[in-house]
């Protein structure tokens, strides 16, 4: 019972270090492959915009100096570009602001720039193995190798806004005679309130996770939950 309320939710809770605990929203790779993808398209659009201005420039600067600092603006683009937002104050690249996403350490804080540069210099590493990206799908949080090597989450910043419809009615207030902490009384609380978002295969996906404690499944599983919510309600 200690993780239910992990089990019912998609938030990942972190405990800092004064006990105090935070909830982080991880953001799931394909949505962080878009961001990558608009973030190169950022960064080839200031590539072309480099090589036009100083193309025109080499006729005062000379060939040699132009190519010069081509291959140092493409060098400095590569391997600073995502560096230098992820440490500012939004924690993101035009890419993941856009699409509501932030780089943060593993407490939810702003990234440090040495943290940074581990992140991105490992994923030198993964376009050379282009199969270490998939192990993100293995990983609860999402974290590729970079992340793992730099401690560092991928999160939501928007809030989510979910439309709210109320949950199946409790035909029965059940009883219930275990001794619950406080998170999983409000999670079984919420898992009645929230249940009208998901379809009934998902309540009653959801629903298994606590046979244990219901000894039912399925829709059976689902409906003793929601009889247990009511009563946890009545008597909180």
């Amino acid at each position: 019972m200690g993780k239910l309320e992990r089990r019912l939710d998609t938030l990942q809770t972190v405990e800092l270090a004064e006990g105090m605990e935070i909830h982080l929203r991880i953001a799931g790779p394909f949505l962080r492959l878009y961001a990558y993808l608009l973030d190169l398209v950022v960064m080839i659009a200031a590539v072309i915009l480099i090589w036009i201005v100083i193309g025109i420039s080499s006729f005062a600067l000379g060939g040699n100096v132009a190519v010069g600092l081509i291959n140092l603006a493409l060098f400095v683009l590569l391997w600073f570009y995502p560096v230098f937002f992820e440490v500012s104050r939004k924690g993101a690249t035009p890419g993941k602001m856009v699409l509501g996403l932030r780089v943060v350490n593993e407490a939810g804080g702003t990234l440090t720039f040495g943290a940074s540069m581990v992140r991105n210099f490992v994923r030198i590493v993964e376009m050379i193995f282009p199969f270490l990206p998939l192990f993100s799908f293995l990983n609860p949080r999402f974290q590729r190798l970079g992340d793992l090597a730099a401690g560092s989450l991928v999160v939501y910043t928007r809030d989510r806004q979910d439309p709210v419809y109320l949950g199946p009615p409790a035909l029965d207030s059940i009883p219930v005679n275990v001794a619950l902490t406080r998170e999983e009384r409000a999670a079984i609380i919420s898992f009645r309130h929230r249940s009208g978002n998901w379809s009934e295969a998902r309540r009653a996906e959801l629903g298994n996770h606590l046979n244990s404690l219901t000894g039912q499944a399925g829709s059976k599983g689902v409906a003793t939950i929601v009889g247990m919510a009511h009563w946890l309600e009545d008597h909180s």
